[in-house]
């Protein structure tokens, strides 16, 4: 049961120092009363507080409310004798914590594995003299035993350990010698349960007992008594003379009272008297109280630890898990968690399976039309895998190599087999002012960085007359599918050499190219990457003229055409059996005849071609060139090859100078 948020106050304020000793007497199951005594147990000598007595229905409720009133942090409740069971141990001559260290193995040795360890405690008993041989009082509550009746509302609230009644005796006992006594003797007599607790002392001989005698008959409840003291003083070797005063005292005592705390000794309380601060001096006090009182100044005292035993173990003292298997250790709670675990297993997958179905319908309402693209997928990575295998997507290397090309490089043969390495051969010339080999070396670069080509390895004849070197270069291909993320200054299909060298000019055929190219690449039927190419149809008569020149390589490829009888217009393609060279990787940006439209130069005489200047010809040789492509009369095509042929001539003649 939770604290009000009142008495968690009152339980959080409590002072540490100041513990409320209960004794509870029950008929059956119900609580008839109560008397409570709450001390200040700043020193063995503790300070009386209050004394309260609570009757009734509503007992243990009352007494909860006083214990908060008066601030106490602990509460102790006292056991019957018949509930304890108490041992005495002879402990050898030693010091202090040597000695507390043989009690601790002397509880385990003779109590843990009969009793539960929070049900058991051991303390070493007072003495007037250190020096001389100990004893050791071990108490045992066994797990039978259940104690008084407390309701769990009142051990919820407030925690409460419990004390035998030995306990306060083997307190009173010890306390009175040390006020000067030579012995002390006392009893505690519980007839209603017919406990008998014991305990003597004379600093050298002591002996504690508790047991259970038949209090029905008043005539034998007496004779047990007696009995039962004679027996725990012969045991303990107490002399025969004392024995036989200390039992007359007691049959003395007997007749006036056979119930609660009695003490022969001088048939009065006045030893114990001074073991409290602030104890009243009423004899009817400490007949109701001197039993709680005992329990305090044992609790102050060396004999704190056999008031401390607890009806369960502690929640703090076990964890998680160990709860969980005493918890299911009891047959009904270990019936229904085999039923929950039963109806987990038989009902909780399928809600999860069909919780999860019923999502995916959600999302996916098309489930077999789905399915079929997954399966398509499937296969077509499958084939493109397997085209890996055995196959590359050679427009695709064609296309990396032009890209990895600068400008000063002219490629003359490409030789590409599949598992073989790239073979390259061509020309470098001076450019600007990079030499050819500067221009190799950046080809070499740029084939590494595309991570297309790898282990590139290159060699180089010594440069000509004009710094012209050729060369040969052969790279492994390493990623054949890779796209890379050439950057503007290498893409020669976003800027072409023409547009770099003269600009932009925008023409219906240079914006079809242009829309075209800005789509992304298709994949072709056998794997390879193919860029989709736009065809402009030539109109009849020019409508634009582009005043743009013609590169010394495509002016000589198309020379050595002719010198061969082969058409110029009809693209050639070079390379091994394992693979082919694009149209335009040769000669890549030097201005497609179908890239802009054109129209047919003006007539050139001699005398304009002998006064060209070498960059003039090679513009004019450009023009006619891309006008002899096109569709002519055949006067426009005679006059346009024999141009053709004059500035291929002019051309040589300057080069040879």
């Amino acid at each position: 049961m939770k604290l009000s948020k009142k008495s968690r106050q009152t339980k959080a304020a409590a002072d540490p120092n100041r513990a409320v000793v209960l004794s509870i007497e029950s008929s059956g199951d119900a609580v008839t009363g109560c008397q409570a005594l709450c001390v200040s147990t700043n020193d063995e000598r503790p300070e009386v507080i209050d004394a309260e007595s609570f009757t009734g229905a509503t007992t243990l409720e009352d007494a909860r409310s006083w214990i908060e009133r008066n601030l106490a942090a602990r509460t102790i409740i006292m056991l019957a004798g018949c509930d304890v069971i108490c041992r005495t141990v002879t402990m050898p001559s030693a010091t202090t914590d040597q000695l507390e260290m043989a009690v601790r193995l002397q509880v385990e040795n003779l109590l843990l594995g009969g009793a539960a360890r929070w049900r058991t405690n051991a303390s070493l008993v007072p003495t007037s003299d250190p020096d001389r041989v100990r004893s050791a009082l071990l108490v045992e509550w066994p797990v039978s035993s259940s104690g008084p009746v407390i309701t769990p509302a009142f051990t919820a609230a407030l925690s409460p350990t419990f004390a035998p009644p030995i306990a306060a005796l083997a307190a009173l006992v010890g306390g009175a010698l040390k006020t000067g006594a030579h012995e002390a003797f006392t009893l505690y007599l519980e007839r209603a349960t017919g406990s008998i607790s014991i305990a003597y002392s004379d600093g050298i001989h002591s002996a504690f007992r508790t047991l259970r005698e038949d209090g029905s008959d008043q005539t034998e409840w007496s004779s047990s008594i007696v009995r039962s003291a004679g027996e725990t003083l012969l045991l303990a070797d107490i002399p025969d003379a004392t024995i036989e005063s200390l039992l007359s005292e007691l049959r003395v005592a007997l007749e006036s009272k056979s119930d609660g705390l009695i003490a022969p000794l001088r048939r009065e309380l006045a030893p114990f008297r001074t073991l409290a601060k602030a104890s009243p001096t009423d004899e009817s006090w400490w007949q109701r109280n001197g039993i709680l009182l005992g329990t305090a100044i044992a609790l102050a005292g060396p004999l704190s630890g056999i008031c401390s035993l607890q009806s369960h173990a502690r929640e703090a003292d076990v964890g998680v898990i160990a709860r969980f298997v005493n918890i299911a250790s009891r047959p009904r709670n270990a019936i229904r968690f085999v039923v929950a675990a039963v109806l987990v297993a038989a009902v909780v997958p399928p809600a999860i399976s069909g919780g999860r179905l019923a999502l995916l319908q959600a999302k996916l309402p098309d489930s077999e039309a789905f399915e079929r693209t997954l399966q398509r997928s499937d296969q077509q990575a499958a084939m493109f895998r397997e085209y890996e295998k055995y196959a590359w997507p050679m427009s695709k290397l064609l296309g990396d190599i032009a890209s990895t090309t600068p400008e000063g490089i002219e490629i003359e043969s490409v030789a590409i087999a599949h598992g073989s390495p790239v073979k390259l051969e061509g020309s470098a010339k001076p450019q600007g002012g990079n030499g050819a080999a500067e221009a190799i070396l950046l080809m070499e670069r740029q084939m590494r960085e595309s991570r297309v080509f790898d282990r590139i390895e290159k060699n180089w004849d010594p440069p000509n007359a004009n710094g012209v070197i050729k060369f040969s270069m052969s790279a492994a291909v390493a990623n054949p599918t890779l796209v890379p993320n050439y950057p503007e200054t290498q893409d020669f299909a976003r800027r072409t050499l023409r547009d770099r060298r003269y600009g932009v000019v925008e023409t219906p055929a240079s914006s079809a190219r242009t829309a075209s190219d800005s789509s992304p690449p298709s994949m072709s039927d056998n794997g390879d990457l193919e860029s989709t190419v736009t065809t402009a149809t030539v109109p009849s008569a020019p409508t634009t003229t582009m005043p743009q020149g013609m590169s010394e390589g495509a002016a000589k490829a198309i020379e050595s055409a002719q010198a061969n009888g082969e058409d110029p217009r009809t693209p050639k393609r070079r390379g091994a059996a394992g693979g082919s060279a694009a149209p335009g990787a040769a000669r890549r940006g030097d201005g497609s005849p179908d890239s802009t439209v054109v129209s047919i130069p003006d007539p050139l005489t001699d005398q304009q071609i002998a006064a060209m200047t070498p960059t003039e010809a090679r513009e004019a040789l450009g023009k006619v060139s891309r006008a002899r492509v096109m569709g002519n009369s055949d006067a426009d095509a005679a006059r346009l090859k024999v141009e053709f042929d004059k500035l291929i001539k002019f051309l040589n003649q300057a080069r040879s100078k």
